[in-house]
């Protein structure tokens, strides 16, 4: 019964792909869709090209929905069902489905992988496919680009499926988010519509609060160790909407709480977050593109130079190896010699371990071509694996671009569709980074959708339509990245201002509040005097003096406070530490004003240089009297009074003046040697800032050789694996076999081999002609030379002294390179096939002997059964084989051979190893009549020094009855 859900608006595209098989899980998959759920499906099978075909009208008895074959611009509508035509391709373009041909004859047709990357591109995350039974590998491309896209990714249960092969390959590529049977996918589809919808109405709830992706970035980075600050918030959320989608988390909060207690949520977050997507030679017109700007970059190499390739967030390597493939293809063309070394970087793990092993779905086909499939690829069970001499070209190594220093000398950094995952300030750091990193010259090669916004002075285009870039020569280098103790986290990134709770924003404000209201007026100034900054008022101590600007203290004091700031300006500075005081009494307009002057040492740490707190403290505040004219007498004797100490407190300011003037001298001289101090200083700060450079080239190069020594690392891992798995073959198989170089030289010799030869450790490097064999083979030395010269597999029988027998086969020594570099001998031991070959003639010319006696003749085993009877016995006595062969020879015939002395004398020769002759015995024959029989027997056995198991009893007939005759040489029955 089909699953019933409220009619939608929007529209969700649903494929459905199966192969061998699928048509009855195709059909159990249909009868349970929403017929009024506002999603369209579209059928892409495998069908036979010719011939009309029945599946639209197979699928239309199984739902209420209309079935539709494909047409040419078919427009999707929502509750109906769609279904490929026989003998064409189906893509999707904006909402329509178009018709394409069919691959070329030759070409692997995978119609369900054409329709799923068309469908991921065109619908984004309203996309959905379904991968069902199915046989090969189509749909798993087709799957990991539409959950790339936020789509939702099915597949049938392998363990119901008929044919395996489709759902398995899709899962072994962790392209699918869920792995269930056919009836409960339509249930899968309609929460995934649902969840779309919530987002997409206009009174949904807002994303994530800065508190909740700051609490989930917090928990990646510290429980994951992956920092995710400087991605873009938008995409960070529609991943994470995702998850809490398909996990069926409906609050932030909950699925925060979830994650901190999850570390395999932890891991699933993060490679979602990462979206590995690739492919090979993506985007056709950006590598037609680059394919005619690499000639430029080639052609003034010299030979046998290097050209140094970096491509970071390489994924599961397909962009690498396309770089490669290109590269190879032109260096060919224009017939230099130059090698090629490439850098292949990216924070998964798991995608770099794939990327390594360069095996890849047989759906590449269709992005790689024939003709590079052959030249690249070698075909292995369903799948294309790199050939060992494109993959030893390519490094991959685990780093974050971010983060991790960047590789150095490059020629060539393609970085594409990482861009547009970052916040700008991110991206211009990184275009510094790639900029630091290319040669003169260098290339960048962008995504279709990424830009160098912001950094034009780092790149010039050098291809307007294509994303293509060359360095700017004429910027120099800076060294962009920043380093942190917790991996590698940038301290002062957008991310970590972004971390930074709201509330802590207030203490700044609060402090300048505070120092305005009830802190005296302040100005910070340096050991010259020059102001820094000014706190609260200072109207009423400093003021701007006439003429170019001048912000150094002294020379702003108003009249009566210059000498008193300068001398305990001067005592601070001379005496570290003392808090220089003097209590300062001036008029301001009218107006007497009484204040404390303070200098004293601002002590933090971290300060580059010296400063000091200058602070102006009113001690008569509210008190100012104003002297008005008309007094009293003692007002004017007063005012008198104070005339003549204001004339005398002008002529110490005199002198105070001429001091201050000659320490005013003083301090410029001071200060044209602070100048010189300052110059040497730049030109060590420039030294130093060379000395960094070099060290981030150095540690950019230690990054480098680490990254070289890890892949060395896994290399020799693999031999070491590699070379125990030959020796256990060769110390188990229990085949002689000696290994020659093609100078026929022994390399290496199984343990056995020293039963063929005399062969001790000490041989290896001898030539063959040197050893001294053990089997009869003088031609030996000729036939691998001749092995070794024509490529064509020898193959003798030779024996050995003691009696021994052993097929000698010698063939080429074959390479990985499939190159010829010696032969192998192998000798294998065929006695027991000689021997048993031997007795079985032995056996067939025993047969043919007793066939040829012309006397009745008898073969009898250790029971006196008959094993074989000649021909003379069955024509004289008229018996048959059946009647006569594996009885005892007392029921021969009708019983005439029963005579109780002739068994006895039978037992005896077994048991005793003699015979006897001529026991004459007379029996009575049906259709014979009485006749006179003389017996002889012989004992035999098979193989020497055992006991007889066979007794030969031949057979003389004399005629018809004698007279009787007495003794124990005669017996009657």
């Amino acid at each position: 019964m089909a699953v019933r859900a409220p009619p939608n608006t929007a529209l969700m595209i649903v494929g459905i792909g199966g192969s061998a098989g699928s048509l009855s899980p195709l059909r159990a998959l249909v009868a349970a869709l929403p017929t009024d759920g506002g999603m369209a499906f579209v059928v892409v099978s495998h069908q036979a090209p010719t011939g009309q075909s029945l599946l639209p009208e197979i699928l239309a008895k199984c739902t209420a929905m209309p079935v539709h074959e494909i047409g040419a611009d078919t427009r999707l509508e929502p509750n109906h069902l769609y279904v490929e035509p026989r003998g064409q391709s189906v893509a999707i373009r904006r909402g329509m489905l178009t018709l394409e041909p069919v691959a070329p004859r030759g070409i692997p047709h995978r119609p369900i992988d054409l329709f799923f990357r068309s469908l991921a591109r065109d619908q984004g995350n309203l996309a959905a496919g379904i991968v069902l039974s199915g046989t090969g590998t189509d749909g798993t491309l087709g799957l990991a680009a539409i959950r790339a896209a936020a789509g939702l990714a099915l597949v049938q249960d392998p363990a119901t499926a008929e044919f395996d092969g489709m759902p398995i390959s899709a899962i072994r590529a962790h392209a699918v988010d869920y792995v269930t049977s056919p009836a409960e996918m339509p249930g899968r589809l309609l929460a995934h519509r649902k969840e779309f919808e919530s987002r997409a109405r206009p009174d949904a709830e807002p994303a994530l609060a800065d508190q909740e992706i700051e609490r989930i970035l917090t928990v990646m980075r510290r429980q994951g160790g992956h920092d995710f600050s400087e991605y873009r918030l938008g995409t960070l959320v529609r991943r994470i909407e995702r998850r809490m989608h398909l996990l069926g988390i409906d609050g932030f909060d909950d699925y925060a709480r979830y994650l901190e207690q999850s570390n395999a949520e932890i891991d699933a977050l993060w490679h979602d977050w990462l979206i590995g997507v690739s492919g090979f030679f993506r985007d056709p017109e950006i590598f037609a593109s680059l394919e005619r700007a690499l000639p430029e970059l080639i052609a003034g190499r010299a030979e046998g130079s290097v050209l140094r390739i970096w491509v970071p967030a390489c994924a599961t390597g397909e962009e690498a190896y396309s770089l490669v493939i290109l590269l190879l293809e032109v260096i060919d063309r224009m017939a230099k010699h130059i090698e090629i070394q490439l850098f292949a970087t990216d924070p998964n793990p798991t995608a770099i371990q794939v990327a390594r092993a360069g095996r890849y779905p047989d759906g590449i086909d269709a992005d790689v071509g024939a003709a590079r499939l052959e030249r690249f690829f070698v075909r292995e069970d369903g799948f294309y694996r790199i050939r060992k001499e494109l993959r030893d070209v390519v490094v991959f190594a685990v780093q974050d671009a971010l983060h991790d220093p960047p590789f150095t000398r490059v020629d060539l950094v393609s970085c594409r569709n990482l861009l547009i995952y970052l916040e700008p300030s991110a991206q211009r750091r990184l275009l510094g980074s790639f900029h630091y990193s290319l040669n003169p010259r260098g290339l960048l090669l962008l995504g279709s959708s990424e830009s160098i916004s912001g950094s034009e002075s780092y790149f010039v285009p050098s291809d307007g339509q294509s994303k293509i870039f060359r360095r700017n020569d004429s910027t120099p280098p800076q060294p962009t990245l920043r380093w942190s103790a917790v991996h590698g986290v940038n301290r002062d990134s957008p991310g970590s201002a972004r971390a930074t709770s709201p509330k802590s924003d207030l203490a700044g404000p609060l402090r300048r509040v505070l120092a305005e209201r009830f802190g005296p007026p302040t100005v910070l100034v340096d050991e010259r005097g020059q102001v820094q900054q000014v706190h609260g008022r200072v109207g009423d101590y400093l003021e701007l003096p006439p003429g170019r600007i001048n912000v150094n203290v002294v020379d702003m004091a108003r009249d009566g406070l210059r000498a008193q700031l300068a001398s305990a300006l001067q005592e601070a500075i001379e005496a570290d530490g003392v808090v220089a005081e003097r209590t300062v009494r001036r008029r301001v307009d009218g107006n007497r004003l009484t204040f404390r002057l303070k200098v004293a040492r601002l002590h933090e740490p971290g300060l580059a240089s010296r400063l000091f707190l200058v602070s102006f403290e009113p001690l008569d505040r509210g008190t100012r009297k104003h002297v008005r004219k008309g007094e009293s007498a003692e007002g004017t004797a007063a005012l008198d009074t104070g005339r003549s100490l204001d004339q005398e407190l002008r002529d110490t300011q005199y002198d105070l003046q001429a001091n201050i003037d000659e320490l005013r001298a003083a301090n410029e001289e001071l200060a044209s040697a602070n100048e010189e101090a300052q110059s040497a200083n730049e030109e060590l700060q420039s030294a130093n800032e060379e000395l960094q450079t070099a060290k981030e080239e150095t540690q950019s190069l230690n990054e480098e050789l680490h990254t070289v020594n890890a892949e060395l690392t896994l290399k020799l891992e693999t031999f070491e694996r590699a070379t125990d798995d030959m020796l256990n073959l060769m110390n188990n198989i229990e085949v002689a076999t000696i290994f020659l170089d093609d100078k026929l030289r022994v390399m290496r010799f199984t343990p056995q081999a020293r039963s063929v030869a005399h062969l001790i450790d000490a041989d290896v490097g001898r030539p063959l002609a040197d050893l001294a064999t053990l089997v009869n083979y003088p031609e030996l030395l000729a036939d691998a030379a001749n092995v070794l010269a024509t490529l064509h597999a020898s193959e003798k029988q030779a024996s050995a002294a003691d009696g021994s027998w052993y097929l000698v086969r010698i063939r080429p020594y074959r390479t990985a390179r499939n190159t010829v570099e010696g032969v192998v001998i192998t000798f294998f031991d065929i006695t027991d096939t000689k021997r048993t070959g031997r007795l079985e003639a032995a056996r067939l010319l025993a047969e043919s002997i007793v066939d040829a006696v012309r006397e009745p003749f008898l073969v009898l085993d250790a029971g006196l059964h008959v094993v074989r009877a000649n021909h003379a016995y069955y024509e004289a006595f008229q018996a048959e084989p059946v009647h006569t062969e594996g009885r005892l020879i007392g029921d021969l015939g009708s019983h005439e051979w029963i005579i109780p002395t002739l068994r006895e004398r039978l037992e005896k020769a077994l048991n005793d190893g003699t015979g006897f002759d001529d026991f004459e015995v007379e029996c009575e024959f049906p259709g014979l009549g009485r006749r006179r029989l003389l017996l002889n027997a012989r004992p035999v056995s098979p193989l020497q020094d055992t006991v007889a198991e066979l007794v030969l009893l031949g057979i003389q007939d004399l005629g018809g009855s004698a007279p009787e005759i007495s003794g124990p040489e005669r017996e009657s029955r």
